[in-house]
């Protein structure tokens, strides 16, 4: 009989063999990548506030609003780092300054997030477009320049003076 371990992040009951032991403990093996993936998305958010700020490592306050955003409004850590992205590199709005922090992070991650998704929605459209056939379906259109407007035909259109209001 196999014997049964219970996995910290999710608390589901699992056999020894099907999980992956970390650190003293037993995980399944969807948790763990799940935890890898997070730590890889906060490693990779730390190098950006450094690149960004001009540091070495995040100072106690930023780590801190890292943490406080993470638990508070369940921002992922890949979002926060695409939001500074978002709102320092694409919008350039002002630029980075170490004393600022990263409070901005609650005002532009819903803005940022749509940015993304709809970028997103745009490259999956237009990777089923097959250029070759819009390319050889042109047609040509012809114009004619229409009458042009002139002011004489507004002439006997009655004013509104404002100012009588």
């Amino acid at each position: 009989m196999a014997r049964k371990v219970k996995c910290p992040i999710c608390g589901t009951f699992n056999d020894k063999e099907e999980t992956v032991f970390d650190n003293q403990r037993y995980y399944c093996k969807v948790c763990f990548e799940n935890k890898q993936r997070e730590s890889e998305d906060y490693k990779a958010l730390c190098d950006y506030i450094c690149e960004l700020y001009n540091m070495d490592f995040p100072n106690g306050w930023i780590l801190k609003q890292i943490k406080d955003f993470k638990e508070k409004f369940s921002y992922t850590y890949s979002g926060m780092k695409a939001t500074l992205n978002y709102f320092y590199c694409i919008k350039q709005e002002e630029e980075p300054d170490e004393g600022m922090g990263i409070g901005i992070i609650p005002f532009t991650y819903d803005e940022a997030k749509k940015f993304y998704a709809d970028k997103k929605a745009i490259k999956n459209s237009v990777e089923n477009c097959d250029i070759k056939k819009i390319q050889t379906n042109k047609k040509v259109i012809h114009i004619k320049e229409q009458d042009k407007i002139t002011n004489e035909k507004y002439k006997d259109i009655a004013m509104i003076d404002i100012t009588q209001l």
